[in-house]
């Protein structure tokens, strides 16, 4: 299984993200930042901290079923969700 696809736009409490996933082989290749909209720059910097820890749990996982981000939580969820959206899109569980 390869391909790409992008997951929902989800709306968390500090604003809306989704997630571009690359499969390879059918292992997770990368699990990037489609689209970010954050409310203020306090959560936009805190999504730019926080998102290179989640797409490495992505790929430590090799799926959705990630550990949430501590401070972060609503943006872990809302990562989780696009990701998991985007696996469903590509026939990968």
């Amino acid at each position: 299984m390869n391909g790409s696809a992008v997951g929902t736009l989800e709306q968390y409490g500090y604003g809306e993200l989704s997630v571009k996933v690359s499969v390879t082989g059918g292992r997770i290749v990368v699990a990037s930042v489609a689209s970010l909209q954050t409310a203020e720059s306090y959560s936009q910097q805190l999504a730019q901290q926080v998102i290179p820890t989640l797409q490495n749990e992505v790929l430590s996982a090799q799926s959705a079923r990630i550990s949430a981000v501590s401070g972060a939580t609503y943006t872990s969820e809302a990562y989780a969700s696009s990701v998991q959206a985007a696996l469903t899109k590509l026939g990968v569980s």
